[in-house]
């Protein structure tokens, strides 16, 4: 038996209602991230879509950046957990759930508790928030990441996020696996390194 469709009235096709309540979750993050004081882009004056200067005052204020990487791989991980419910849910509704979890996680990042943390655990000493423009962004690196494990499949997608992982650990000594370390238990020996001590 195949899992149910998701329709929203009016809409014939099961995509357009994804789309649809996808794009309803990132304007309800939008609003939120502008009531917690957060900028719609880079105060520097730099308006370049990119910037992989970590230890800088445009990381997180530009469309992508270095940890952009680390929400394509939220994706990846996202897929591969909302695989397990493939027999109750469709695709469609698959990554509505998985976008559900990352838009929640974009707006717990930008509040000033998580900020705080990040300053005081990790190697983002200076971190002000993500812009508003990074956070969608980012957005968007999951759901390009979702898909990418969808077509790889199991492990092709393995492989992909131990070598976007590890690419990251080479590039800037941190990547998914250190940050998620780093806000629930901080190792002073790994920060020392990671800021090159």
């Amino acid at each position: 038996m195949s899992p149910p469709t998701t329709r929203l009235p009016g809409t014939r096709d099961p995509g357009v209602a994804s789309a649809l309540v996808i794009t309803g979750m990132v304007l309800v993050a939008v609003v939120f991230l502008r009531w917690q004081g957060r900028v719609w882009w880079c105060q520097q004056g730099d308006w370049w879509p990119i910037s992989m200067e970590v230890n800088s005052p445009h990381n997180s204020q530009h469309a992508f950046d270095a940890y952009s990487l680390s929400h394509l791989l939220h994706g990846v991980l996202f897929y591969g957990f909302f695989w397990l419910f493939r027999t109750r849910m469709n695709s469609g509704c698959r990554l509505v759930a998985a976008t559900a979890v990352e838009v929640c996680w974009e707006m717990m990042e930008n509040s000033p508790v998580v900020i705080e943390r990040y300053r005081m655990a990790t190697i983002a000493v200076g971190y002000e928030g993500d812009s508003i423009i990074n956070s969608l962004a980012d957005v968007l690196s999951f759901v390009i990441g979702f898909y990418l494990a969808q077509r790889l499949g199991l492990l092709k997608s393995v492989v992909f996020f131990l070598a976007v992982d590890l690419g990251m650990l080479w590039m800037i000594r941190d990547n998914l696996t250190l940050n998620v370390l780093m806000l629930l238990w901080p190792i002073d020996a790994i920060r020392r390194w990671q800021v090159g001590a």
